[in-house]
């Protein structure tokens, strides 16, 4: 710098500058750039030397947050800089915390600051009606904020109300923005929303603790590790089957994103969460597993029937189940764990009648109708298709009515009405085709593989968890009165038992390798 240069600058003022803008959006345009324009002329005209500017994309709404506004501060009371440059009274501040620090600054250390575009200076010197402008600006900048606030919260209230989210997406799922429309949704993330359905899957069975999902999940996404109470989190929340609990009114509603899981699994892990809460062990390393814990449900009373060990003075342990319910006669019942595993055993006897060969006819038969029933859904989506197409262009050519001025715009609106009512049939006809039958069916014969597994429960002896498994599949609302179970099967099951003790039909498919399947026999599913 040359000694005039020098000379020049040490005739003027040293000032800082700072300039603001509320978001990112708005840094992106030319919001600073013009604070930083106006204030540089600003500076030039009244002989100010700027020896630091601050511009900066940060929210005067939550005061306590301001660290560059603070930075400011500090760097002013250091320097013992005696001008400060901003925009307009609202880029300094936007309540009465930060209007005491600026009072603070011009009474005790005889600050200037200038606000530019108001073309209005506060300093010690400065009149009653100066003060009287920049308070002012203060409180309408604060009632900005308090207003801006209030319609924030009606707008998010309002968009919970139509079903969409406004906080951060659960586990399982990413906050996505419509790059054109900027329409913010929750999306399922494909990465680890297989591994959240996973997880439900698993606890629903009974077999698994929240830490052995923890273990489990961690594995499967090294560098995404959850703790124990993400995975509590996730098995209570209804966001995964597709509701939302309001954080402010704790309302439950049905959300606009997808679901993860479906209620009935959703259900079934606050079953599961239920009895774990009563009956959990602090000595967890040392517990003794009980593999019908949730399996079944007081006879009398309908609570849960819990699982207990008791350890003899021999030394050995023996496991017995009784109601959990104190007040409940069928407590005081203790059921040894064999007794209750020979009555499921007896249970799933008439499914070894279902030798392999007749699950295997049983199933073609099945597939065989599946792909009569894929035929005739894909005929139904043509047509739809076709209507679909009919509608489309009668809505185009009501458009052309209208505009021509063929139709009045109260008749206009009553057909455009009609045929939006036709189009939105359409569409629910055409979803439920590809979500009812079809699905249904395949479902089912995902459902009938598994006759082969209560055909080998036989031989699974040993293995109780899974004998366990089965049961939960198998057996539907099981209960334990006075040392007995009941229970009835679950669909389609109660079906294959009635036909299995109807008659000897398997004695039939097996000595009939081609058989053929009457569509009106008693093995019509």
């Amino acid at each position: 710098m040359s000694k005039e240069s020098s000379k020049r600058m040490s005739s003027l003022n040293r000032a800082v500058e700072f300039d603001r803008v509320s978001s990112k959006d708005q840094r992106d345009g030319f919001s600073l750039e013009a604070q930083r324009k106006l204030g540089d002329k600003y500076a030039k005209d009244n002989k100010l030397y700027i020896v630091k500017s601050w511009s900066v994309d940060e929210s005067a709404s939550k005061e306590g947050e301001r660290k560059h506004f603070f930075a400011m501060i500090d760097f002013v009371k250091k320097n013992e800089i005696k001008d400060v440059i901003f925009d307009k009274v609202d880029r300094a501040c936007r309540g009465l915390k930060s209007a005491i620090m600026i009072e603070e600054l011009i009474d005790q250390h005889g600050v200037k600051f200038h606000f530019t575009r108001e073309n209005l200076v506060i300093d010690q010197s400065s009149p009653s009606s100066e003060k009287l402008r920049f308070y002012l600006n203060v409180i309408l900048a604060k009632y900005y904020i308090d207003n801006l606030r209030t319609e924030i919260k009606k707008g998010m209230e309002q968009r919970e109300a139509q079903g969409h989210w406004n906080h951060k997406a659960p586990v399982g799922y990413l906050n996505s923005r419509d790059k054109k429309s900027r329409k913010a949704s929750i999306e399922i993330d494909e990465s680890v929303g297989p591994m959240v359905r996973e997880i439900f899957e698993l606890y629903s069975s009974g077999n698994y603790s929240t830490l052995d999902l923890q273990t489990y999940f961690n594995k499967k996404n090294p560098g995404r590790e959850i703790g124990k109470g993400s995975i509590e989190n996730i098995i209570t929340n209804p966001f995964y089957y597709g509701f939302m609990k309001s954080r402010k009114t704790g309302k439950i509603r049905k959300g606009k994103h997808s679901p993860l899981v479906s209620k009935v699994l959703w259900d079934k892990c606050q079953k599961i969460k239920g009895i774990r809460g009563k009956n959990h062990q602090k000595t967890r390393k040392t517990a003794i597993p009980k593999p019908l814990m949730g399996l079944f449900k007081c006879g009398v009373c309908n609570r849960a029937v819990t699982g207990e060990v008791k350890r003899k003075s021999s030394g050995r342990t023996y496991i017995y189940y009784h109601c959990s319910n104190s007040r409940c006669d069928q407590r005081r019942i203790n059921i040894p764990q064999e007794d209750l595993f020979s009555q499921i055993r007896n249970a799933f006897v008439p499914f070894s009648k279902f030798t392999p060969k007749a699950t295997g006819a049983f199933l073609k038969g099945l597939e065989d109708r599946l792909e009569d029933l894929d035929v005739f859904t894909q005929d139904k989506m043509k047509q739809l298709a076709n209507e679909r197409k009919e509608i489309k262009e009668n809505l185009v050519k009501l458009e052309g009515l209208y505009r021509e001025g063929f139709l009045k715009k109260a008749e206009w609106e009553e057909l455009m009405e009609v045929k939006k009512m036709a189009l939105d049939k359409n569409d629910d006809e055409a979803k439920a085709h590809l979500g009812a039958d079809l699905v249904t069916f395949k479902k089912g014969l995902s459902i009938i593989e598994l006759f082969r597994e209560a055909y080998n429960f036989m031989q699974l002896e040993g293995k109780e968890l899974e004998q366990v498994r089965l049961a939960k599949l198998v057996l539907s609302n099981p209960k334990v009165k006075n040392g007995n179970i009941e229970f009835s099967y679950e669909k389609p099951f109660d079906v294959l038992v009635e036909q299995l003790t109807f008659r000897s039909w398997w004695r039939w498919w097996e000595s009939n390798p081609r058989p053929k399947i009457s569509q009106n026999g008693p093995l019509r599913v």
